[in-house]
């Protein structure tokens, strides 16, 4: 538990203070009865319309009402040059995480229809998914947590993360 809550503030920090002090954000009826859709500039996806959102313009969080569950999606200041070189630094970031987790598996994979990169794994009794998607330059950051193991509504959010996800147009 030290070292996910030791993983959640490095995170966190990268976080501006412009989302520390922002409004949560609010999500709009997904046509699904329970489920909202979010945005981060153009990244749209559903949650439960039971989870807390918090966060701001480029970092939005969202826990499940028994706090089992958590979800972040961000995405950096910076954009790269382009698709190649997003997906190099993805992969290098998801490398250097990969370290803090028992049986991690990494892997290329397409997520919100973009290509990604992938980190599953272990720490301390939570597991964790981890997804860095490229649009050209613009990098999305998705990162989703359980207890392990998972409760069928925690899996049901992730796999509806999974399947929602879109960048442009609706999710």
């Amino acid at each position: 538990m030290r070292r996910l809550a030791l993983l959640a503030v490095a995170l966190c920090a990268c976080a501006g203070i412009r989302d520390a002090l922002a409004p949560a954000p609010v999500g709009k009826p997904s046509g699904r009865a329970g489920w909202l859709v979010y945005e981060l500039r153009e990244l749209r996806f559903e949650v439960p319309a039971t989870w807390h959102p918090s966060g701001g313009e480029r970092r939005v969080a969202f826990e499940s009402p028994d706090e089992m569950a958590r979800l972040e999606a961000s995405h950096p200041e910076r954009e790269l040059v382009d698709e190649r070189a997003c997906l190099a630094e993805a992969d290098e970031k998801l490398r250097q995480q990969a370290g803090a987790f028992e049986r991690a598996r990494r892997h290329p994979t397409r997520v919100a229809g973009h290509p990604a990169q992938a980190l599953e794994g272990d720490q301390g009794g939570w597991h964790v998914w981890a997804f860095a998607i490229c649009d050209g330059g613009v990098q999305y950051r998705l990162f989703f947590t359980a207890a392990s193991p998972a409760s069928p509504e925690a899996l049901e959010a992730y796999r509806a993360l999974v399947e929602t996800a879109r960048i442009g147009g609706q999710a």
